[in-house]
């Protein structure tokens, strides 16, 4: 796992093994990321084979923790008009992606934007789709032959979201407020498409703020916190909804503002519990350790699970090497 955060100068960065004891000597700080000061604010929007992306108010970057490798990309139209979207008392939320087209050796960030009235995120509009490829470094408007009527769906706080990339498509749990359902949206990189997926009948988000996508075992996962429980769902075939099965519920007393991160490779399952520790439980839900790591875990926005990688970005793409 990778957390950023800031301090007087530079963004604090620290990275963490879950497959190893979260007691043990797993964690180190990588390369610093000097090409970012602390006032920007810096947040994850994903990570793919070894590289992050990092945003924030004054710019985009790519950034290979491994190698110290980075590469900043242009802002979205979209971003380029936030600062005249706020003085029109509308607020921009986002949904964000990050993901390699094999077909085009390619690395894509796709962004979706909607407005709100609001830090309630009372929508005003419908969801605009941008891509940017690095290839061409150039961001394009995505047109998908149907409007998209969708939201982030934490009502009780400002929230933007970060995407799941699986089986060629970037994910996000939504709300449909046109029909009044949540559901899963999928983005096909290839086809540039977008497709509904339905979430477990019984997968209730609307009164939980701890919620998101995951993968296990090559298949998407959804969690979510109810109360003080914790329910994990597998999808066992892609898209297809009467698949969904419930596989684990545990409680997590006392920590209700739990927020899983990443299934390990012997099955473990590892997450934050909202403020700076960080907790483990096996397979049955039970508690294996936990530990504190003197800084907050505030959700995605902030941590990414990223494998590390000396992979070079594409042949042709400009490179910034700072080791």
């Amino acid at each position: 796992m990778y957390y950023v955060t800031g301090n007087d100068c530079f963004p604090e960065t620290l990275s963490i093994d879950f497959d190893a004891s979260l007691s043990g000597d797993s964690a180190y700080v990588p390369p610093i990321i000097d090409f970012m000061d602390h006032q920007q604010h810096p947040q994850i929007g994903g990570s793919c084979r070894g590289f992050v992306f990092l945003h924030s108010d004054k710019g985009f970057y790519l950034w290979n923790p491994s190698t110290g490798v980075h590469k900043q990309i242009p802002r979205s139209p979209m971003t380029i008009g936030i600062k005249l979207n706020i003085l029109n008392r509308n607020i921009l939320r986002f949904l964000y992606g990050f993901a390699y087209e094999p077909s085009t050796d390619d690395y894509l960030v796709v962004l979706g934007s909607y407005k709100c009235y609001n830090d309630y995120d009372r929508v005003s509009g419908l969801i605009t789709l941008e891509i940017f490829s690095l290839r061409t470094n150039k961001w394009k408007q995505v047109e998908v032959g149907f409007h998209l009527p969708y939201m982030v769906i934490n009502t009780n706080r400002p929230s933007n979201k970060v995407g799941l990339f699986l089986n060629g498509a970037i994910h996000w749990v939504v709300h449909n407020h046109e029909t009044n359902m949540n559901v899963i949206i999928a983005f096909d990189l290839k086809e540039t498409t977008i497709s509904e997926i339905a979430l477990p009948k019984d997968f209730c988000v609307t009164y939980s703020i701890q919620y998101d996508l995951l993968v296990l075992d090559g298949l998407i996962s959804a969690w979510i916190v109810d109360m003080d429980v914790v329910e994990i769902w597998v999808m066992q075939e892609y898209a297809v909804h009467s698949s969904w099965i419930k596989t684990l519920v545990f409680s997590i007393r006392p920590d209700p503002d739990f927020f899983l991160v990443y299934f390990t490779n012997c099955g473990d399952i590892v997450g934050t519990d909202g403020h700076d520790e960080l907790v483990k439980f096996n397979y049955k839900g039970q508690l294996l350790e936990n530990l504190s790591y003197h800084c907050c875990f505030s959700g995605r926005s902030k941590m990414v699970v990223y494998t590390e990688s000396l992979l070079s970005l594409p042949t042709g793409v400009r490179l910034v090497n700072e080791l």
